[in-house]
C-alpha cells in the first residue's frame, strides 16, 4: 500500500539563544483571532451561502468535471499520523479569507479563452493522481487552488497587454538562459547523487535543502530531492534555449531514481507531480502568446489584493515544499508561510521581473504608480517588518506547535542569495547606488529604522497578508508595546550593524569549523565591502561572482565532510546572512522603482 512517511519534529535539533527562546515563550500568536479592518471585511463573508452560486457559475469549468470516484479519506491512524484540521490526513482546511478571495473571483471571457487548454491540461493530470490516489491528499481543494492560481496568472497577463508603453524584453536577464551557474553543480552531486546538465536547475533541490534545515528534517531522501530537480525542468522548459538538452536530462533522472515510483518506493508523492503539472501549465500559458508587459513597474489589473496575494502565494508550488511528508497547509499559518515564501523572492526580482517581462510579482501587483520616495519607503518598510514578524511566527510553530511549514519562507532569500550572478543580486545594487549615492544608504538605513519599530506585539500579531494591506494603505500599526519578543532579533540585527562578536567565535552562526573562514568570508563582502568607500567599479559583478564561489566552495567543504547536519547548519546560517544588508538594500531598490521607475 502506499502510505506516506512523517517524523515529528525534535524540538531540542531548534537552537536558540537564551534570549531568542526567552522571545518565542513571550507572546501567544494566533492568526485567525487577529483584528484589522482587512481581517473584519474577511469574516462577514459566508463561504456557504456562496458556494452553490460558485458551483453554478463555474460548473462548466474543467476543474469541477470530475470522472474519478473520490477516494475517502484515510483515518488518521492509517495516514500520516497529525492532525491538520482538513478532512483528510494531509491536507488542511483551506483559510476564510483565501477561500472568499477565491469564490469571488470571476475570470472574463478573454481569460477563460486562454486558460481553457492549459486548465485542462493541469486537470487531466490531477485526474489520473485521483485514479490512483492513497486517500491522504485532498486533490479537490488541491486542484481548486491550483486552478484558481493559473486563472488568475492569465488574468495578470492579459491586463498587462494592454499597456501603452511595453518594455522590450531582455530574455537574456532570465535565470534559464543567464548561465553562470557552474557553482550550482556540487551541491546537485550532493543533494541528489546526479549530474545536473544545465547546473541551474539545481536551485530547486537546493532550496529543498534549506527548507528542510529549518527543522534538521531527519529522513531527508535522495527521491525527494529528485523530485525537487525536477520542478526545475518543468520549469526551464518552457523558457530555455536548451530545450533538447534537458528533455534529454529529464530522461535520464527517471532512469536512474527508478523508485521515484509510488508503488516502488511505497511513499504517496502526487503533491510533487500535482505541482510539476500546475508549473507546467502556467509556463505554457504564458509562453503561448506574445504578450507585451509595462515598462513601469505597476500592472493595473482590477484584481482583488487578496486574490492577488493568495494567488501569488500558491503560484510559488510552495505546497510541495512546506513538509517532508506532502502535507499542504493552507490555513491561517500555512498561508501566511506560502505567502512568506513568495515576497523575498518578488522583492529581490522586481528590477530583473520588468526587464524580463515577468507579470507574475507582488510588487508590481499590490502598489500603484506615482508614490513618492516617501511613501514607497513606508511600504517597504512595511514588508520587511511584515517577512520578520511572519518569520517570528514560523520559528514559535516549529517550536512549539511542530510544524514545519514556515521553512518556506526561511529558505526564501538564501535560495535568492545562492545563485547570485544569475539574480545579479549586486550588479543591480551597483546600479542604483551608483544613480543615487548617498542618498541610497540613507534610504536603507530609514528602512531598516522604520522596519524595526514596527517589530511589536501587534506587527508579531499580524498575519503578513494583512501587513501587505497595510503597506498598500499606507497605514500604521496599532500602538502597543515592544515586549521581550523583540529580543529574538537580537543576533539579527547585531549582524547587520556589526556582527564582529559573533564571528570571532570557533563556530560562527552555528557552523562547522570548517566552514567558519568561509562563512566570515561571505559576511565580509556583504555588510563590509559593500559600504566601503574602495569600491572599484563593477563591483557588483564582483560580488555576485565571489558570493557564487564562496557558495560553491561550502559544496564542495560539505561533500567532504559528509554530515547531513553540517549541511543543516550552513544553510541555516546562509540564510540569516541571505537576510542581512544586501537584502534590506534591495527593499530600497524597490522604493525607488515605486517612485522614480527602474534604471
Amino acid at each position: 500500500m502506499v502510505s506516506t512517511l512523517y517524523t515529528p519534529i525534535n524540538p531540542r535539533k531548534l537552537r536558540y539563544t537564551r534570549g531568542a527562546m526567552e522571545a518565542l515563550k513571550s507572546i501567544n500568536l494566533g492568526l485567525d483571532h487577529h483584528k484589522c479592518q482587512n481581517c473584519d471585511e474577511n469574516n462577514k463573508f459566508d463561504a456557504d451561502a456562496h458556494h452553490k452560486h460558485h458551483s453554478d457559475m463555474h460548473a462548466a469549468e474543467i476543474w469541477n468535471i470530475i470522472t474519478h470516484e473520490r477516494k475517502t479519506s484515510l483515518r488518521m491512524d492509517n495516514g500520516a499520523g497529525r492532525d491538520t484540521g482538513g478532512d483528510y490526513p494531509l491536507t488542511s482546511n483551506l483559510t476564510a479569507w483565501a477561500k472568499k478571495a477565491m469564490i469571488n473571483f470571476r475570470p472574463g471571457y478573454d481569460v477563460c479563452k486562454m486558460v481553457t487548454p492549459f486548465s485542462a491540461q493541469f486537470h487531466a493530470v490531477v485526474e489520473k493522481e485521483r485514479k490512483r490516489s492513497s486517500g491522504l491528499h485532498n486533490l479537490d481543494l488541491i486542484e481548486f487552488t491550483y486552478q484558481i492560481a493559473l486563472y488568475v496568472g492569465a488574468a495578470i497577463l492579459l491586463a498587462a497587454d494592454t499597456t501603452a508603453d511595453p518594455i522590450k524584453e531582455r530574455a537574456a536577464f532570465h535565470s534559464s538562459r543567464a548561465g553562470a551557474d557552474e557553482h550550482l553543480a556540487i551541491w546537485c552531486r550532493l543533494l541528489t547523487g546526479l549530474d545536473c546538465d544545465p547546473p541551474i536547475i539545481a536551485m530547486f533541490p537546493i532550496y529543498l535543502m534549506m527548507c528542510q534545515a529549518f527543522t534538521f528534517e531527519p529522513h531527508s531522501t535522495q527521491a525527494d530531492y529528485v523530485y525537487a530537480l525536477l520542478t526545475g525542468v518543468d520549469w526551464a522548459k518552457g523558457r530555455s534555449l536548451y530545450t533538447d538538452k534537458i528533455t534529454a536530462f529529464e530522461k535520464s533522472v527517471r532512469s536512474a531514481v527508478p523508485n521515484l515510483d509510488d508503488i516502488k518506493s511505497g511513499q504517496d508523492r502526487s503533491f510533487w507531480r500535482v505541482a510539476h503539472a500546475y508549473l507546467a501549465a502556467m509556463n505554457d500559458c504564458e509562453n503561448v502568446h506574445n504578450l507585451k508587459t509595462p515598462r513601469k513597474a505597476a500592472i493595473d489589473h482590477g484584481i482583488d489584493h487578496n486574490l492577488v496575494i493568495v494567488a501569488r502565494a500558491l503560484d510559488t508550488i510552495g505546497t510541495a515544499y512546506e513538509c517532508s511528508d506532502g502535507t499542504a497547509w493552507l490555513d491561517d499559518v500555512g498561508i501566511d508561510s506560502l505567502i512568506g515564501s513568495a515576497i523575498p523572492n518578488d522583492v529581490m526580482d522586481l528590477h530583473t521581473d520588468i526587464l524580463t517581462g515577468e507579470t507574475r510579482n507582488t510588487v508590481r501587483l499590490l502598489y500603484p504608480e506615482g508614490l513618492s520616495m516617501a511613501q514607497a519607503m513606508k511600504s517597504m518598510s512595511t514588508v520587511l517588518s511584515g517577512e520578520w514578524c511572519q518569520l517570528f511566527r514560523s520559528h514559535q510553530q516549529a517550536r512549539f506547535n511542530n510544524r514545519e511549514d514556515g521553512r518556506i519562507a526561511a529558505a526564501s532569500p538564501p535560495y535568492s542569495f545562492c545563485r547570485a550572478r544569475n539574480r545579479r543580486v549586486f550588479e543591480v545594487l551597483e546600479m542604483y547606488v551608483n544613480k543615487y549615492a548617498d542618498k541610497f544608504w540613507d534610504w536603507t538605513w530609514e528602512i531598516y529604522r522604520m522596519a524595526r519599530e514596527q517589530v511589536t506585539e501587534a506587527g508579531l500579531e499580524e498575519p503578513l497578508v494583512c501587513a501587505l494591506v497595510r503597506s498598500i494603505k499606507q497605514e500604521d500599526l496599532p500602538s502597543s508595546q515592544s515586549s521581550k519578543s523583540i529580543q529574538f532579533f537580537d543576533v539579527y540585527y547585531d549582524m547587520i550593524e556589526d556582527g564582529s562578536v559573533q564571528l570571532k567565535a570557533k563556530q560562527p552562526f552555528g557552523v562547522s569549523e570548517d566552514l567558519a573562514q568561509l562563512v566570515r568570508d561571505i559576511h565580509r563582502l556583504w555588510h563590509v565591502e559593500l559600504l566601503s568607500d574602495s569600491r572599484e567599479p563593477g563591483w557588483g559583478r564582483r560580488f555576485d561572482a565571489e558570493s557564487d564561489r564562496l557558495f560553491g566552495e561550502a559544496g564542495t567543504i560539505l561533500e567532504s565532510n559528509g554530515n547531513t547536519d553540517d549541511i543543516y547548519k550552513f544553510a541555516i546560517a546562509f540564510g540569516r546572512l541571505s537576510m542581512g544588508l544586501p537584502y534590506i538594500a534591495h527593499h530600497t531598490v524597490d522604493a525607488i522603482i515605486m517612485s522614480f521607475g527602474a534604471i
